[in-house]
């Protein structure tokens, strides 16, 4: 009787509310709902899938999680996270992931149970059902995010945070092996929009992680355990996840659990997963229940001309689950819709190297001026790219993870980790809570930096903290002779060659250094290859090694030697400064992996303020307009000065001495460009005179 009374005034709530505006903004309510009036059965287009399948072999293996930890900078930085920014205190900055225990003991079963939400607005719109699941989103993101930040900064009252969580979740498990969100009632008989594989997917995500660190075997069974279930209820012989009436946005995020089983898949070597990743990859290419959130569904995906339309963060997470059913068949329909899909991507690139998508690409190619990027959509593209070089070992991939990283990543957060933007455009000349766009401004609450932008959604927060633990994963790669250097800067990486314990450690300071010692600490001489990357920027790599054979193949260099126990040898990069058009007409600079920026001056306006009062939401206000004055000429030259040594990414003195002409005064001027994820405001293209 109490909830019943509950839920009848929870939706005279709704009611009362549909005059509020909603805090999501126009642009997001103005493209949530685009539900097909018809939903449209494409199973004719999918009958290849009953072909036998012919699986890709893929060109490197993934170590397992935590084989790599962070050195340098990278180490700096994700201590300070954890110990005084947002990964350690967003528990404490947004309460309902501590007062939601929504996989235990508040598991919904109806709108009766619907959660706090911090500042979200309702107005009682229909894809307000969504909020059921929303919060575990935000709790699972953090949790994996938290719990890698804490073994890997070797952070032990985190770690004993850590072991608490998944003692919880572990605790949850009926006795059939469910874990998940919903009550019996709803469990697996969805008829709608619901969260049921997405909030498994961030559950498991986190404790595979955690299993990975510790080998707590009872984690992995759990996990295993769980999934049976899943694959029980919904599988080709059952019901469709997809087959809905209508959905927003949780039940095709849910196609992420093949992320799931590409890591099951990994540590176990059991195929029944990655066909499972397969199926569900079919079963969300059958039906197409609402367009903003499905653009890489195969029906889709043939459309070779189409631009992308839908929600940035599924387009670019479901590339890795499309690439997955690609190497798993081998199928040559699935060849094709892989090669559109890439061709479809690069008109969403950015200079910073983001895919845009502030919520929706919505048939629009980047413009640094105009298009901005949600946090979750880089980090999401991102290990997308990771995938992709893990499955072909294309360099090209390598150079789009690592720029996207040290650029439009980086560039999102603020120099002590207290805040970031949730969304932002690479010319950035002011934060002021709306968009703007060709003189007109729309209210959208992104446009700030905040530790939890509760407003629109605590995703992308929680997504900041898996930032650079999972850039780690994708540093180095297993080949079938030996070991992958695939991405650079200051980490280690701890393994077994033949069953000999291998260490290598990049000593650098690397975006901000072109130079990298690779030391090598080896239980015994041994003999095998290290493939190192040659990305695409660089003109050279000047290689410093002894007796060793050393051959450029395919992008990579490949050093042949026996190894002592004790070696070292040096990289230098040659990176010229080169001149890249944008898709807006202006010109861009860029040197190696980093782009660079006119840092706007500004003043900040503080918002909002948490308990701890170095937390807050705040606006940036530029102090003039002379930004807008400034181009590039034909003639304008830049030189690379590099002024002293830092351990940290923010207070190293690197950067583009050179001249811009300021029309205002019709005279060229004296000016430092830096790199762009140092900058708050700040203009990366420039017109060209």
């Amino acid at each position: 009787m109490r909830k019943t009374t509950l839920f009848i005034c929870l939706l005279m709530v709704f009611s009362c509310q549909d005059t509020k505006e909603n805090s999501q903004g126009e642009n997001f309510t103005n493209n949530v709902n685009k539900v097909a009036t018809t939903i449209v059965d494409d199973s004719e287009k999918l009958l290849f899938f009953n072909h036998p399948i012919q699986p890709i072999q893929p060109e490197f293996i993934k170590f397992s999680i935590g084989s790599v930890k962070p050195k340098g900078w990278i180490l700096e930085m994700m201590q300070n996270d954890l110990e005084k920014g947002v990964v350690g205190a967003l528990d404490e900055l947004y309460p309902g992931i501590k007062s939601d225990n929504l996989y235990h003991t508040a598991r919904r079963g109806g709108m009766e149970d619907i959660p706090e939400m911090g500042d979200l607005v309702l107005t009682g719109a229909e894809w307000e059902k969504s909020i059921m699941w929303w919060n575990a989103e935000t709790i699972g993101n953090w949790w994996d995010g938290f719990i890698r930040h804490a073994f890997l900064t070797e952070n032990e009252e985190a770690i004993q945070q850590s072991h608490k969580i998944i003692d919880n979740l572990l605790t949850s498990q009926d006795k059939d092996g469910y874990i998940g969100i919903y009550k019996p009632n709803l469990r697996f008989q969805h008829k709608g929009s619901n969260g049921e594989l997405w909030a498994q997917t961030t559950a498991f995500r986190t404790m595979l992680a955690y299993y990975e660190f510790t080998n707590e075997k009872k984690v992995l069974d759990a996990v295993k355990k769980a999934m049976q279930v899943t694959m029980k209820h919904y599988d080709a012989n059952s019901k469709n996840p997809f087959d809905l009436k209508n959905e927003f946005g949780g039940v095709t995020h849910g196609l992420m659990l093949t992320d799931v089983c590409e890591t099951l898949y990994r540590i176990t070597g059991d195929t029944v997963y990655q066909n499972y990743a397969t199926y569900l990859y079919k079963a969300f290419s059958t039906y197409s229940i609402n367009r903003s959130f499905n653009d890489l569904r195969y029906p889709f995906l043939i459309e070779k001309d189409s631009l992308f339309e839908g929600h940035a963060v599924h387009t670019y997470e479901h590339i890795r689950s499309m690439a997955n059913a690609y190497f798993n068949t081998g199928y040559p329909e699935l060849k094709t819709a892989y090669t559109n899909m890439l061709a479809k991507l690069e008109p969403c690139i950015l200079p910073s190297g983001a895919g845009h998508g502030n919520e929706w690409i919505a048939k629009l190619e980047a413009n640094p001026d105009d298009t901005g990027s949600e946090y979750c959509t880089m980090l999401e593209l991102r290990n997308s790219y990771g995938s992709l070089l893990q499955k072909t070992g294309e360099v090209t991939f390598a150079d789009s993870a690592e720029k996207l990283t040290y650029n439009a990543m980086l560039g999102a957060r603020n120099s002590d980790g207290t805040a970031i933007t949730y969304g932002k455009t690479d010319n950035c000349y002011v934060l002021d809570g709306k968009h703007h766009q060709e003189g007109k401004s729309i209210d959208d609450p992104r446009y700030k930096y905040s530790p939890t932008h509760s407003e629109p959604a605590v995703c992308c927060v929680p997504n900041y903290t898996k930032n650079l633990p999972t850039f780690l994963d994708l540093m180095y790669m297993k080949k079938e002779d030996g070991i992958a250097i695939v991405l650079f800067g200051p980490s280690e990486l701890k393994t077994y060659v033949d069953q000999t314990k291998i260490q290598i450690e990049q000593e650098t300071n690397y975006p901000i250094s072109d130079e990298i010692t690779i030391k090598l600490t080896i239980e015994k001489p041994i003999s095998f290859t290290i493939y190192l990357r040659k990305p695409k920027w660089s003109n050279n790599m000047d290689i410093s090694i002894k007796n060793a054979s050393v051959q450029l193949e395919n992008g990579y260099y490949k050093i042949k030697k026996e190894w002592n126990t004790n070696e070292s040898f040096s990289i230098t990069f040659q990176n010229d400064i080169n001149k890249i058009t944008a898709n807006n007409g202006e010109v861009y600079l860029q040197r190696g992996p980093l782009v660079y920026a006119y840092s706007i001056p500004h003043r900040e306006e503080v918002i909002k303020t948490y308990s701890d009062s170095k937390f807050r939401d705040y606006y940036c206000f530029p102090d003039n307009r002379d930004f807008v004055n400034l181009k590039l000429t034909k003639d304008s030259k830049f030189t690379l000065i590099s002024n002293g040594s830092s351990n940290s990414f923010y207070t190293n003195h690197w950067y583009l001495e050179g001249e811009l002409f300021d029309s205002s005064s019709s005279k060229n001027i004296r000016v430092n460009l830096i790199p762009m994820g140092k900058t708050i405001l700040r203009r990366v293209t420039f017109p060209l005179k």
